[in-house]
């Protein structure tokens, strides 16, 4: 793992997010590959500008084969709408792009820009959407069953996992690239940070 801090901020990565676009590189066509880049670019510079717009402070940029997450430097004392707008823009921006590239004709960079953002918004660890449901549970159950936010956010993940396996069965899909987020999202499921 590499540190670096700027502008009060430590930016951490490890050495499987090279290794994931190295593979990527090798397996897909450059353009796609560029595409889905532009796309998380999008997706996390969303996140960045919500952070500033309400006033919060990001404290840690993690980099890896699971993508980027963020962490606040006080997430405690960010009010629960605020954090739920800083969840969703990610996803939000992807789903704006994609309606747009869509009109524009551009259908492919279209469907990346919606599964990106479809993708970050399962109820799974590693996702916005796991860490949006964290976020809920803790509002709703802190004062009385705090000790069930985890068991809870597990539970759903690994449902969502299930839930989606069996539609890739059913579906017959032979994509790797789709079952490797598959196992991404289980795994994370498993562990309790939701990182890899």
């Amino acid at each position: 793992m590499v540190f670096l801090s700027f502008a009060g901020m430590t930016l951490a990565a490890d050495f499987s997010a090279p290794a994931l676009l190295a593979l990527l590189l090798l397996t897909q066509p450059r353009a796609a590959v560029c595409t889905l880049l532009g796309a998380c670019l999008l997706h996390e510079s969303a996140h960045f500008l919500a952070i500033a717009l309400a006033g919060q402070k990001p404290e840690l940029l993690r980099i890896s084969a699971a993508g980027l997450r963020l962490t606040l430097k006080q997430p405690a004392l960010c009010p629960l709408p605020a954090l739920v707008c800083i969840l969703t823009a990610g996803a939000a921006a992807n789903l704006i792009a994609a309606a747009a590239l869509r009109f524009a004709g551009r259908n492919a960079a279209a469907d990346v820009q919606l599964l990106l953002g479809l993708f970050n918004l399962l109820p799974c660890r590693c996702t916005d959407g796991g860490a949006l449901l964290e976020a809920l549970l803790q509002h709703v159950l802190l004062t009385r069953r705090g000790s069930l936010i985890q068991p809870a956010v597990t539970a759903v993940s690994l449902l969502t996992a299930a839930a989606l396996a069996l539609l890739l069965l059913a579906a017959r899909v032979r994509s790797i690239t789709l079952w490797g987020m598959l196992l991404l999202l289980t795994v994370s499921s498993i562990n309790r940070h939701g990182n890899l």
